[in-house]
């Protein structure tokens, strides 16, 4: 009769047999995603010490999103949107690749999502705001404090919130008053604990990929 600790030896043995496998194929695919032209740059961009490969692509798997926004971030990703530049330089179907909207500089992907001076007006303050609407609706679910919304993409912030027995302030978008003059004087939150008498100062940034570091 065969033991079972003999079983449960080929059992992990095919196990770590199949995970290599797995990870073998995945830096095959990996190599030849980094060295297309245009595809590859995201990952190029990525390859680099001070940026986490693994925290980058998180959302791949912890992500809650619906399957058609997951492709289109992907997409966007690998410079394969229908932009005028893409049109151009890779379709031949366009004469122009200038920004439709400013009229200044390629449309590229990178242009649209971080670098056009018309949708910073606007658009990138919109997309701002969301991001640390919802660090802020997750920071007062954490400290106990009272929401209206349960859903974090209807949370509003308000100015000041309370925790439960007014041990922690959450501030929002306030002006901190200073001793000497500094310009960046508004941080996006502020979490003052009234026990300790300290504060964290939260400021958050949307860069391109490419200015990361």
């Amino acid at each position: 009769m065969v033991e079972l600790s003999q079983l449960n030896g080929k059992k992990d043995a095919k196990q770590d047999e199949m995970q290599h496998t797995k990870e073998r194929l995945g830096e095959v695919l990996k190599k030849k995603w980094k060295n297309k032209v245009m595809h590859g740059q995201y990952i190029r961009n990525m390859d680099r010490q001070l940026i986490s490969e693994e925290g980058t692509l998180l959302w791949l798997s912890k992500g809650d999103l619906k399957a058609e926004t997951e492709g289109e971030i992907v997409a966007a990703q690998d410079q394969a949107l229908n932009t005028k530049y893409y049109a151009k330089i890779i379709l031949h179907t366009e004469t122009d690749n200038k920004c439709r909207l400013c009229q200044q500089l390629d449309e590229t992907i990178d242009h649209i999502i971080s670098a056009c001076p018309v949708l910073a007006k606007e658009q990138y303050v919109k997309r701002h705001d969301r991001v640390s609407a919802q660090i802020h609706f997750n920071i007062c679910k954490e400290i106990g404090v009272q929401l209206n919304k349960k859903r974090c993409c209807e949370h509003v912030p308000k100015s000041v919130v309370t925790s439960q027995g007014g041990k922690v302030n959450i501030l929002w978008n306030q002006q901190v008053q200073t001793d000497r003059t500094i310009p960046s004087n508004k941080p996006d939150i502020i979490i003052r604990d009234n026990e300790k008498g300290t504060c964290m100062l939260i400021d958050i940034a949307i860069p391109g990929d490419r200015n990361v570091i």
